[in-house]
């Protein structure tokens, strides 16, 4: 952080735009990360998350969630499906070809 600062401050600028709008510099970096070691290991053991009971229902593209939202993903294509897939481009393709020829 340093040396970037001294060889080229706009490029240090734009790579530490939040630590400068914070007011922290290299030693205060330093500092900051060697005080959260220090409450790690003055209590490692990490304190468990309630898990929530989120269910999920996939019915093809759509996920429906026991909270109410929905989402949209896609479902893997078999082998025969993709290849149909590439024939369709390629078809479309030489279609397209063909009509700027003429």
């Amino acid at each position: 952080m340093e040396m970037l600062a001294e060889e080229d401050p706009t490029k240090y600028e734009a790579h530490f735009a939040k630590y400068i709008a914070a007011d922290i510099d290299a030693d205060k970096m330093e500092d900051m990360y060697s005080e959260a070691h220090d409450k790690i290991k003055e209590d490692p053991d990490r304190e468990e998350k309630e898990k929530k009971s989120i269910t999920h229902e996939h019915k093809g593209n759509a996920v429906k969630s026991s909270d109410g939202t929905d989402h949209t993903r896609s479902v893997k294509l078999s082998l025969k499906q993709r290849r149909q897939k590439v024939a369709a481009k390629i078809q479309a393709a030489q279609a397209k070809m063909l009509a700027m020829e003429d």
